[in-house]
């Protein structure tokens, strides 16, 4: 059976040193010891964190048949006899002493990419809010024009420090293009994967507030999510928001070309003709129309910077205008549907509540503002979290973002979005401090008290804060 790596490829990446005698041989690679199959010949990735110690899991998963096993150096010096009796018990598995299991994840990840990856395009999407959305509309269109079969992606969120080089050993080679997107939670993490991932086109969707609270400044976000860049060549495109107060500052030092989208950039063949509200937008490319069923002038937006990522990449008008027509929400990410509520009534969903942060907030809240033809608007608001210091002005912010747009009944959830609550502070506005199913019962039970057909009802907030457990209670 071939490897994803040979033992020399292993070794030589992640600078280890082999305990045993045992063949390399891997076709899977895990960093949860839950998620290692007896039928695949798995590597085991112990990660240690801040209240997890992965290495206490490889008892697990050498009784499920793993194949390799990495483990810290720092780990093996605590009970070394130990370790070398287990390779003794378990003479087919090979174990490797590293540094460190993350960044050993990590170059293991990076020395696949450049062994399978030689002949495919590389493509990379970052930014403070909607990449995945950006990532899902840019896999819908290369799956029009490739084939369904022939581009690799990033599945789920899995886009940060591990996610990343998890998702690359899914490559098996024969793809034409792979798509991936890049999170961050800390400082250098997008440096990491990139490394690993080098993309020849890139794009940036924004440059926002998203964990402002760990990085301090929007200019340290940004210097953060240009490293995304990097890689470039000189055959590769930088591709960035033309209004983005940050975009000259993230594309110094590209070294392929530039290439800035929005909603009316010359040469950029895009011409918007109509927002159609909750059922998206109509524009042209190359004259072509195109009509995007996702909802809000954002998503036509991101759509610009697949449009022209796409067409950098050569891709068919016919196949940009095919994928953009096929891509539907992500789940939790601005879906909007129609519900019949527990009193009978049809009212509209727009279900966001997979991230929070004060870009996408209020973005969301402007939409609402925007939408004519509909009944009342209700806005459930929860948290937006990891925002640190600016926490208080940025829940400010969205009260009084609400209080332009005076939404018959809204709801403000959570201790931070106590803010929020104090500035706007009108008649049927309600604030609950717990996110929990006793919250949840009671607004149910108020909005189905009041809510008529064609009535909207926005819920919006950080996935930790679970506003998606609300709809229970309002659906019938």
């Amino acid at each position: 059976m071939t490897s994803l790596l040979t033992g020399n490829e292993l070794l030589s990446a992640v600078k280890g040193t082999q305990i045993g005698t045992a063949d390399c041989v891997f076709n899977d690679v895990q960093t949860d010891s839950r998620n290692v199959n007896a039928d695949l010949k798995c590597m085991f990735v112990p990660l240690v964190g801040e209240f997890q110690n992965g290495h206490k899991y490889i008892p697990e998963v050498l009784s499920k048949g793993v194949s390799v096993v990495l483990l810290n150096n720092s780990e093996y010096l605590t009970d070394s006899e130990a370790y070398e009796k287990m390779a003794e018990d378990n003479p087919s598995v090979f174990f490797v002493r590293v540094e460190n299991t993350l960044y050993a994840l990590q170059n293991a990840a990076e020395a696949y990419v450049e062994k399978t990856c030689k002949n495919m395009i590389k493509v990379s999407i970052t930014g403070s809010s909607g990449k995945t959305t950006t990532k899902e509309m840019m896999v819908s269109v290369c799956k029009a024009y490739f084939g369904d079969e022939k581009v690799a992606y990033t599945k789920g969120n899995f886009n940060s420090e591990t996610g990343l080089p998890l998702s690359v050993f899914k490559i098996r080679g024969d793809e034409k293009i792979g798509i991936f997107e890049m999170g961050m939670n800390r400082e250098n993490e997008i440096g990491e994967i990139s490394k690993v991932w080098k993309s020849q086109y890139g794009i940036i969707t924004n440059i926002g507030t998203a964990h402002i609270g760990i990085l301090g400044s929007q200019e340290n976000i940004a210097k953060e999510k240009r490293k995304s860049f990097d890689y470039i060549p000189e055959s590769g495109a930088a591709i960035i928001g033309e209004k983005d107060s940050f975009a000259d500052f993230c594309t110094e030092n590209v070294k392929g070309k530039i290439i800035k989208f929005g909603t009316d950039v010359p040469g950029s063949g895009v011409k918007f003709l109509e927002d159609k509200g909750l059922f998206g937008s109509v524009f042209t490319v190359d004259g072509v129309q195109v009509n995007l069923s996702l909802s809000g002038e954002y998503n036509f937006l991101n759509a610009t910077s697949v449009i022209a990522c796409a067409k950098a990449i050569g891709i068919s008008t016919e196949a940009i205008k095919k994928g953009l027509e096929n891509v539907a929400a992500v789940s939790g990410r601005m879906e909007t549907k129609q519900l019949e509520m527990k009193n009978g009534s049809k009212i509209i969903l727009i279900q966001d509540c997979y991230n929070a942060n004060l870009d996408s907030m209020l973005k969301v809240i402007d939409f609402c503002r925007s939408l004519k033809n509909v009944g009342k608007k209700i806005f459930v608001l929860a948290d937006m979290k990891e925002l640190g210091a600016e926490s208080i002005k940025s829940h400010e912010a969205v009260g009084n973002a609400v209080k332009d747009v005076s939404p018959e009944f809204s709801f403000f959830i959570g201790s931070d979005m106590k803010s929020a609550y104090s500035v706007f502070k009108k008649e049927n506005a309600f604030w609950y401090e717990e996110s929990n199913q006793n919250t949840f019962e009671e607004i149910g039970k108020k909005i189905n008290s009041f809510v008529d057909d064609n009535d909207v009802v926005l819920l919006k907030g950080s996935h930790s804060m679970g506003l998606e457990k609300l709809v229970p209670f309002l659906a019938k």
